[in-house]
């Protein structure tokens, strides 16, 4: 966890005290059922959190995975979990000239062609407000979170089409690019949404399908909450912090053929928080 949001629990905490309500997530997932059985999917950012409880719903639901970060410890730890359907590649995705090798390290990997992207790298800086951002900090998660998403899935949709592949694209985006905002995460989250209504409409000839979900703030390196933690959180609709399962049930439905009928959407999964939320 870094040290501004230490600083800033420690002013909540000032500020309101310490809660006293204790809260536990009690979540339902779904059975496997061979959902995904047979299919390749590739995910950005498998290597722990959020993108790593996609890659286990994957791997639980038959796909085989192949996951990337820059990280090869947490890759090779991670695929150790995921067992024999797993493989990684170490691969930074700001690399923007390591995609069309990426995908092809990835199907030799699988076996198989690729035929679903899960775009979860990303970072947030957690500036507070817009007062507080350099352009550095703007750039690296412009470049993280826009830039690289673009021109991957530009990559993995000329690699559909080329091999006639009805396939699928899943961005991660945040329940914060549905509201306005200031700071380059949530502007960065606002854009992702756009381009997934704009690719999937530009693309849904082509038979393949552009979804993203949109997660609440949810326990994960990123945000600084562990699932040890009291996951109290009284401005959240539900009353906590979110488990990366429960997110990882919708993302695995949004990937499955139980969805042929959705393209362009954005699920947002926070108990709908952001429809009253004033920012």
């Amino acid at each position: 966890m870094g040290l501004k949001t230490y600083i800033k629990r420690g002013l909540k905490y000032v500020l309101h005290g310490v809660d006293n309500k204790i809260v536990k997530a009690d979540i339902y997932v779904l059975a496997p059922h061979e959902r995904l059985a047979g299919r390749k999917i590739l995910i950005t950012g498998g290597g722990r959190g959020l993108g790593y409880a996609f890659a286990k719903k994957c791997v639980d639901e038959g796909a085989f995975v192949v996951i990337t970060s820059r990280n090869e410890k947490n890759l090779k730890e991670a695929c150790e979990k995921l067992g024999k359907n797993s493989g990684y590649i170490v691969c930074d995705v700001c690399d923007f000239d390591s995609y069309k090798p990426l995908i092809e390290k990835a199907e030799k990997l699988a076996g198989d062609r690729i035929d679903s992207v899960v775009l979860n790298a990303g970072i947030s800086l957690h500036e507070g407000n817009f007062r507080n951002v350099s352009q550095e900090q703007f750039d690296i998660q412009m470049n993280t979170n826009l830039k690289a998403n673009y021109f991957l899935a530009k990559e993995f949709i000329s690699y559909l089409e080329e091999n006639e592949i009805k396939g699928s694209l899943l961005f991660v985006s945040s329940e914060r690019g549905m509201y306005k905002d200031t700071i380059p995460y949530g502007l960065t989250k606002a854009a992702v949404n756009s381009l997934t209504q704009g690719l999937a409409s530009d693309v849904i000839s082509s038979g393949i399908r552009v979804n993203a979900i949109a997660p609440g703030v949810t326990v994960s390196d990123m945000t600084g909450y562990s699932r040890e933690d009291n996951l109290y959180a009284s401005y959240q609709a539900a009353e906590r912090i979110y488990l990366p399962e429960e997110v990882a049930e919708v993302a695995c439905f949004l990937l499955s053929d139980a969805s042929k009928c959705i393209s362009g959407e954005i699920i947002v999964c926070d108990n709908g928080r952001y429809i009253n939320r004033a920012y």
